[in-house]
């Protein structure tokens, strides 16, 4: 299938993903419930994650590490669904609590031979497998269950056979193997790190500066990555107490994804993202004053879970 096409197919499915706020089914407050265990640590696990042992800041990394938190590179059912390669390895260490039943019948593993995911690796039975920690992976010897011979092909394979999705422009794929490289062990801060208004804000700002260094075709994907950061933002701010709030990021979603159609990327950037930025932080700043009574705040996801 043609690049372009493939291109302009991609954008499209997700952007419809991102730009929905509250894009969790009805029942669901988050996203990510549904691929998280029940029980009663869920407000927690859903406000925390593992720390990030990222030893290294460079451009390269940060258009991985930007495009590791979307579900861009993947396709299929995966993709609709919302997963990401943080979903299983999240800030690239093991999501102890995921539990999607269609991949796995137990909380931290997953089925990379499944059907649902994949034509290509689905074996029809379900046999899922430890989610392994992602620090110090390019020191290993052998890759995945297949026992690629390089990270590389190990990575090829899980995007284009284990989750259907699109070959990655290179300067996209290069930026995966640098993030990939620079999770090291011995960057690890220790403990876990809460999911903020900070963080989720810190990932937006970090895909769109990723974007401005990037070539044409990596730079549309790290917009999109931008997007789906405000999406996973927007979807914790409870609509009754933060609809102006809500109204006001999903704007600027939308004016990411108008960029991403721009024929001159570089010039519309350049002339777009000062300003995009202090609105960002403005509205940014409005929610931190009420942060507490976001679904960034244990106490408060736990209490509207409960009803």
């Amino acid at each position: 299938m043609d690049r372009d096409r493939v291109g302009v197919k991609l954008l499209a499915a997700f952007a419809a993903l991102a730009l929905a706020g509250a894009a969790a089914p009805s029942a669901q407050l988050l996203r990510e419930q549904a691929w998280t265990a029940p029980g009663q640590s869920l407000a927690h696990d859903l406000t925390h994650a593992p720390g990030e042992c990222l030893a290294g800041r460079s451009a390269e990394i940060e258009i991985g590490r930007a495009l590791f938190r979307t579900p861009v590179l993947l396709g299929g059912p995966a993709a609709r669904a919302g997963l990401s390669c943080h979903a299983c390895h999240s800030n690239g260490g093991v999501n102890s609590r995921f539990l999607l039943p269609e991949l796995t019948d137990r909380p931290g593993h997953a089925d990379v031979t499944s059907e649902w995911s994949s034509r290509v690796r689905g074996d029809g039975v379900l046999n899922p497998l430890p989610i392994p920690d992602l620090a110090d992976v390019s020191q290993r010897e052998v890759f995945g269950h297949l026992r690629e011979p390089s990270l590389e092909a190990f990575v090829r394979s899980v995007i284009l056979d284990e989750f259907q999705g699109e070959p990655p422009p290179a300067q996209a794929f290069e930026g995966m193997m640098a993030y990939l490289r620079a999770l090291q062990s011995d960057a690890c801060p220790g403990g876990e790190a809460a999911v903020t208004l900070a963080s989720a804000a810190d990932d937006v700002r970090r895909a769109v500066a990723a974007a401005e260094g990037a070539d044409a075709e990596t730079a549309r994907l790290l917009l999109l990555a931008g997007q789906d950061g405000i999406g996973r933002l927007v979807e914790r701010l409870p609509a009754q107490r933060f609809d102006r709030e809500r109204r006001a990021f999903e704007r600027l979603a939308r004016e990411l994804g108008a960029l991403r159609t721009a024929h001159d990327l570089d010039g519309a950037m350049a002339a777009a993202l000062p300003g995009w930025r202090a609105r960002f932080d403005a509205a940014v700043a409005r929610v931190a004053r009420r942060e507490a009574r976001t679904y960034f705040s244990e106490a408060t996801l736990r209490k509207a879970l409960r009803r």
